[in-house]
């Protein structure tokens, strides 16, 4: 019941953000590994990533159309 209710938690704080094709949440991690990953994952044509004011270190990540 717990990981059920915190899943819950979890995705409603996301409910007032645009809906990302995937949330990239790191927990405690550095900053550093998170910019790591921000950047690693910029480099993709296909790609973006943004950063919200959210109660973790996450990252929202989209699909870019480049057509």
């Amino acid at each position: 019941m717990n990981k059920n209710k915190t899943d819950e938690t979890a995705a409603q704080q996301y409910d007032s953000y645009p809906d990302p094709d995937a949330i990239v949440h790191f927990g405690d991690a550095s900053e550093a590994l998170v910019e790591l990953v921000k950047e690693t994952l910029e480099t993709s044509e296909n790609l973006s990533t943004s950063r919200e004011l959210l109660p973790e270190t996450t990252l929202l990540v989209e699909e870019v159309d480049n057509e």
